[in-house]
């Protein structure tokens, strides 16, 4: 199977920053003990720890919750390492500033095909060994139950990549076709049980749904 570009990298990272925001991983959620409120603030098992416990809060006693970027990088690292164990990307990394979610990684030089490398002539001898390559994006709700991530801003080795370069990205990402959608925007389902997702004060902040 051939090995997947930059591209393929960016889109994973797309993805990513849009399970972020609408908060997938209630899906195969893994309990963990209750708990008073607290913020993690390195990532850890700890964190992962910390984020099952929150979670469980909201799905069982209908709690708003707040999840700090280390928290949910835990989660991802250490409760959802199977779906993201590509071997392309090293280290995923999310965090919350202001209303911005930022997701980021690492992808070694050596993953990428040799055809893109080309493609960049000389620049490629400046691509470090193993290159940073990251996603910011902001969250809205399209309606209760249903948001959609507006990708502001994509990087490869700490070089911004054009617009006009991402948004073909995006448009092979599922539901593109919702109605009111941007091009840049990628629409995603909030699991059963969550009504609302939004990043505030650097916090995802996940409320229930209504119960009728």
């Amino acid at each position: 199977m051939a090995r997947r570009g930059v591209v393929g990298k960016l889109i994973l990272l797309i993805l990513l920053a849009a399970l972020a925001a609408g908060a997938w991983m209630f899906r195969g959620l893994i309990p963990g003990p209750w708990q008073r409120e607290t913020v993690i603030t390195e990532v850890s098992e700890e964190g992962a720890v910390a984020a099952d416990a929150k979670l469980k809060r909201l799905q069982e006693n209908g709690d708003t919750v707040r999840l700090s970027g280390a928290e949910f990088t835990s989660y991802v690292r250490y409760r959802m390492a199977n779906r993201f164990a590509t071997g392309d990307l090293e280290l995923p990394t999310v965090s919350f500033e202001g209303e911005t979610v930022k997701v980021a990684g690492r992808l070694p030089k050596d993953r990428i095909p040799p055809a893109q490398l080309r493609q960049l002539g000389a620049g490629a001898d400046f691509i470090p060994d193993t290159a940073d390559v990251g996603v910011d994006g902001s969250l809205r709700m399209l309606a209760p139950g249903r948001g959609a991530l507006k990708v502001q801003a994509a990087s490869f080795a700490r070089f911004p990549i054009p617009r006009e370069r991402y948004l073909p990205i995006l448009d092979r990402v599922g539901g593109m076709d919702e109605p009111g959608l941007e091009r840049d925007e990628v629409a995603f389902q909030l699991p059963p049980g969550v009504g609302a997702a939004r990043v505030e004060n650097g916090m995802l902040v996940l409320a229930p749904a209504e119960r009728r």
